[in-house]
């Protein structure tokens, strides 16, 4: 997903309608006399071109003049429909699929559907649509965007510039010869260096717009927070140098790195007439879009949505870029695997599957012949032209090849030159913990927007933000929501807080807790941090790793018992050094969460020992289980398993009631969570930089049996070690100890060896080998001491079942969720 890649081609080439690179034919001839026939060649194509373009220009200016009258509007619509008198389709919408599978259809007079299918194999896309003859391979031909520049409208045309700055027209004679073949043609010629803003009365060519501080400070932002928002324009001069190096400007880059160094991005027409060509390229195929979905008021049709142009545009970025990175064939396996769970996160949706008998062995590479074959051709490309220019600044257009960082900047440009330009935000992040970058397009749904995910890498399945897969896989280095549980919300425009002016709560091994404001509402943050030039390239990705792992994990997590994540961010600043050496670099993670009044279980029940009682007052135990058990069923029904739950982890408030009259009871610490299928594969379900379920991890009293014996044993264990962490859970309710009290550390090993669960006080473990009849049932007194026993040993009972030897013997958590919640009704 990060690969480099670019054109090979070193000679000069000839651009297509889509500005996609095609070699020219070899001259036999030095390299001088080569490099002066293609100048000669290019100069003459581009005054032809300009030649056109002024005579186009002129022809609009002039019908524009006539149509400022009256009856201008009935001018328009009379060219509109003459203009498509002999084409079938006149609405053309996108149909988004269930599965996220996106297809362009139409309707023709007699209301039948015809069909603009997009099939990619490889890196092949082929478009079709009836009766109209469009027709792509590897880049939209000519053809599927043809339209004469003489027949564009007023409103069509003030998509096409930028600037109203005119400058002296020339013509060229030659040009006159080709002038009637052209015509007949309908192709589109366009001249370079033209930009998108200028007045229509104006027929001359626009001044290409120089980089201003705007898009030095644009770049800047991006930079360091890795996102662009709508109301960010990209201009010309913007560049994108990456998030892990000091940000400078552009002529420093060129001067202090060398060659090898990864490529900085530039957007700059005037620099580029590749880019300029693309965008026009990609402006011609949208215009060419919104006519055949242009409607009349008779046929009342419905107007082009956002989102079916931004489809558009992925599809053509994506061809121009290589292709679609067999997205068609990704989401035919994601169904036929996973079939109705694939909407579920941490259900596989690539072609490792989900079948639990793969075993090491036969575990799927990250990387396929294909994939690297490809990786490596973009990168032997990309060092070929940047050694051809001598810099690496590379400009966007010159890529013939790009990774997802070149196709999200040209989805951002070309959405920000439309007309009117597309909503759409640049954002820059992880897909399942490997770098990547993809566009979000607002959408809006009644009165609100909807945020739709699309990357230019899977074109075909575009599904919103929200979507239970898409919000685990796709995480931006920074991203705040709205609290679901609070009544006091921050407003929309609430930023990430600032994290150095809280108040530091506790300390919790390489973490941190701050209570901080998030808006009006109070929120935890869990902070990390990491010096850079301290620590191996490792120890940065397992940093990150491990913030991306929770933050994936809380994300597939809404519910009541769990404690709710606001945001997370991942930052990397530079710090000037005191010694006058360069700057450092820290890493920063923060997870902002739900800030709980009232701490952790552990504290309340050192405070109910210190008050001098023996165990928690049943009533409250009950709840507690239940509740927590509640969490535990939620979590397992994801496939996940927490791998440390105890009293530390549960947070408890007892001034925040609920419904019921009991206090808030939430599980946290996801930290070491982890999906139960993860050690099958190497793809969208593993977690990279957090220990897979066959290695020893938690807290040793807490530990069932078969995750300590993977010390010694390679063995795989499955979410049955929460029960087990459960039961001391219940235990610690019962005794007000932790598990194990009193014994050394090389006892405990031993027990926990053997299988062997923690023992209980003699006064409990008589109650719990009572035999059922001699407790007496007591409904007409649920309070009473013989109620207060029988639930006692309904949870002494409890604890022994979830902490037998045997992982299939346990119960699950959904079964003591509901052995929990009939007891509770009783009291």
């Amino acid at each position: 997903m990060d690969v480099y890649e670019t054109s090979f081609q070193e000679d000069d080439r000839k651009f297509s309608c889509n500005g996609s690179n095609h070699s020219m034919s070899s001259i036999v001839t030095g390299p001088s006399s080569n490099r002066s026939f293609a100048s000669r060649r290019s100069s003459k194509r581009w005054k032809r071109r300009h030649y056109l373009q002024q005579k186009a220009r002129q022809e609009r200016l002039n019908n524009s003049r006539k149509w400022k009258g009256e009856g201008c509007a009935e001018a328009l619509a009379l060219k509109e429909s003459e203009s498509f008198k002999s084409n079938n389709l006149d609405v053309l919408t996108t149909e988004v699929h269930e599965g996220g599978t996106s297809e362009v259809v139409g309707v023709d007079d007699d209301n039948e559907k015809v069909e603009l299918s997009v099939e990619a194999e490889g890196e092949n896309l082929h478009t079709s649509v009836e009766d109209d003859k469009i027709s792509s391979k590897n880049g939209f031909s000519v053809e599927s965007c043809s339209c004469d520049l003489g027949s564009i409208n007023k409103s069509e045309e003030e998509a096409c510039c930028v600037q109203d700055e005119p400058l002296a027209s020339t013509q060229d004679e030659a040009a006159s010869q080709d002038e009637s073949s052209s015509s007949e043609k309908s192709k589109i010629t366009y001249k370079s260096k033209r930009h998108y803003d200028r007045d229509i009365d104006n027929p001359k060519p626009c001044k290409c717009r120089r980089p201003t501080e705007d898009s030095s400070i644009l770049s800047r932002k991006y930079s360091e927070h890795s996102f662009c928002s709508i109301e960010d324009q990209l201009p010309d001069g913007f560049y994108d140098a990456g998030r892990d190096r000091p940000f400078m400007p552009l002529r420093r880059f060129e001067q202090i790195l060398p060659l090898d160094s990864r490529e900085v991005i530039l957007l700059d027409r005037e620099k580029d007439e590749q880019l300029d060509a693309v965008a026009l390229s990609a402006q011609a195929l949208v215009l060419r879009f919104k006519r055949l979905n242009g409607s009349t008021k008779e046929r009342n049709k419905v107007a082009v949505d956002n989102l079916q142009i931004a489809s558009l545009l992925s599809l053509f970025v994506s061809d121009h870029f290589g292709g679609s990175d067999r997205s068609g064939a990704l989401e035919r396996t994601r169904k036929a695997v996973s079939g109705s769970n694939y909407r579920k996160p941490f259900v596989c949706t690539c072609p490792t599957g989900n079948n639990e008998s793969i075993s090491s062995a036969g575990k799927q590479a990250l990387e396929t012949v294909e994939d690297i074959i490809f990786s490596d051709l973009c990168e032997r490309s990309l060092r070929s032209i940047k050694a051809r220019r001598g810099s690496i600044v590379i400009p966007l257009g010159s890529l013939q090849f790009g990774v997802c960082r070149h196709r999200a900047l040209l989805m951002k440009y070309l959405c920000d030159r439309m007309d009117p330009p597309i909503p759409c935000e640049l954002v820059r992040g992880y897909l399942d913990f490997m770098p990547h970058a993809w566009n979000v397009i607002l959408r809006r749904r009644g009165d609100s927007l909807i945020r739709m995910v699309v990357d230019a890498c899977h074109p075909h399945d575009i599904r919103e933000e929200t979507d239970p897969e898409y919000f685990c896989r796709y995480i931006p280095l920074s991203r705040t929501k709205v609290p679901l549980s609070t009544e006091s919300v921050p407003g929309p425009g609430c930023s990430f807080p600032t994290i150095s002016t809280s108040d530091k709560i506790e300390k919790v091994g390489s973490s941190t807790l701050i209570r901080c404001k998030f808006g009006s509402v109070e929120a935890a943050a869990k902070v990390r941090t990491l010096e850079a030039c301290e620590a191996s390239a490792d120890e940065i990705r397992n940093f990150e790793y491990i913030c991306l792992g929770e933050v994936r994990i809380l994300g597939a997590l809404q519910h009541s018992c769990i404690v709710e994540m606001y945001g997370h961010q991942l930052s990397s600043k530079w710090v000037p050094s005191e010694d006058g050496n360069p700057e450092r670099r820290i890493l920063q993670s923060v997870i902002l969460m739900e800030y709980v009044d009232g701490g952790s279980l552990k504290n309340y029940l050192e405070e109910v020992s210190k008050s001098g009682e023996k165990h928690v007052p049943v009533e409250m135990a009950l709840c507690i289980a239940r509740d927590v058990a509640c969490a535990l069923a939620e979590i397992h029904s994801k496939d996940i398993i927490h791998r440390d739950i105890k009293s530390e982890n549960i947070l408890i408030d007892l001034d925040n009631k609920r419904a019921d009259g009991m206090p808030v009871v939430k599980l946290c610490d996801f930290d070491r969570a982890v999906p139960r299928k993860s050690f099958l594969h190497t793809c969208c379900i593993a977690h990279r930089g957090i220990a897979p379920p066959d290695v020893c991890v938690g807290t040793p009293r807490w530990m069932a049996p078969e995750v300590l014996r993977t010390m010694d044993k390679c063995n795989t264990y499955g979410l049955e070690v929460d029960i087990w962490s459960y039961g001391c859970l219940l235990l610690e309710l019962l005794t007000l100890q932790a598990p194990y009290a009193g014994l050394p550390e090389s006892r405990i090993h031993e027990l926990l060896q053997s299988g062997k669960r923690p023992p209980l006080s003699d006064e409990l473990e008589a109650l719990g080998s009572m035999d059922e009849h001699l407790v007496t049932h007591s409904g007409s007194n649920p309070e009473g001491p013989e109620a207060q026993s029988e639930t006692l040993r309904f949870l002494v009972d409890l604890f022994c079942r979830c902490t037998k030897e045997n992982p299939a013997d346990r119960p699950t958590a959904s079964d003591i969720y509901k052995l929990l919640l009939a007891r509770t009704s009783i009291h």
